[in-house]
């Protein structure tokens, strides 16, 4: 079972002032703080817990992995992941196609999002990567620049709509930045 910080009635006062926009749903200061920690060099796993550490201040994520398209085999596989026992790197597991939401996603290169998952709509292996036992939302961002599709980052939360926001495209900037930065990194099986 997973972890919830609950927040004091100030702290949550002070988090819905930082995502209120009547436009966009995220703030621009949210927004610019994406965008900073963009700018800083780092390798590929490293961008991904920053990005992912960064979003669970205003998304509260429980689980996240990242997944990428080999060309070697034309294969999704995750590489990264975070979840309430740690955050794991340098992993190569191959996910399969049968039955996948994944694959699906990836093939779509759209956003995937999923309020209260009771019934889950990819395989049993990918159940496991994408939510745990407290999961009531689930984010499925395809890494995508010019066209070009390279990968997948996964988010679950224990809130229900929590990532409604991405829905509106109000995170569309940081995410094409994102999958910019990221492609630069990938491993070169991937390019």
């Amino acid at each position: 079972m997973g972890t919830v910080l609950i927040k004091s009635k100030q702290e949550r006062n002070t988090m819905d002032s930082q995502l209120t926009d009547t436009n966009n749903g995220i703030s621009r200061g949210v927004l610019q703080s994406l965008k900073a920690m963009l700018s800083k060099p780092s390798d590929i796993y490293k961008l991904f817990f920053l990005f992912t550490k960064k979003l669970n201040r205003f998304f509260p994520i429980s689980q996240s992995s990242l997944i990428v398209f080999s060309k070697q085999d034309n294969k999704l596989k995750v590489i990264a992941m975070k979840g309430d026992k740690g955050a794991r790197k340098g992993l190569t597991l191959t996910l399969p196609e049968t039955n996948s939401l994944l694959y699906k996603v990836f093939a779509d290169g759209h956003f995937y999002t999923k309020h209260h998952p009771q019934k889950f709509d990819g395989n049993f292996i990918e159940e496991k990567i994408l939510k745990d036992n407290d999961a009531r939302s689930l984010a499925i961002l395809p890494i995508v620049q010019n066209g070009s599709k390279c990968g997948l980052i996964c988010l679950s939360s224990p809130n229900q709509d929590a990532f409604r926001s991405f829905e509106n495209g109000s995170m569309d900037e940081i995410l094409e930045n994102f999958s910019k930065n990221m492609i630069k990194r990938m491993p070169s099986s991937c390019i």
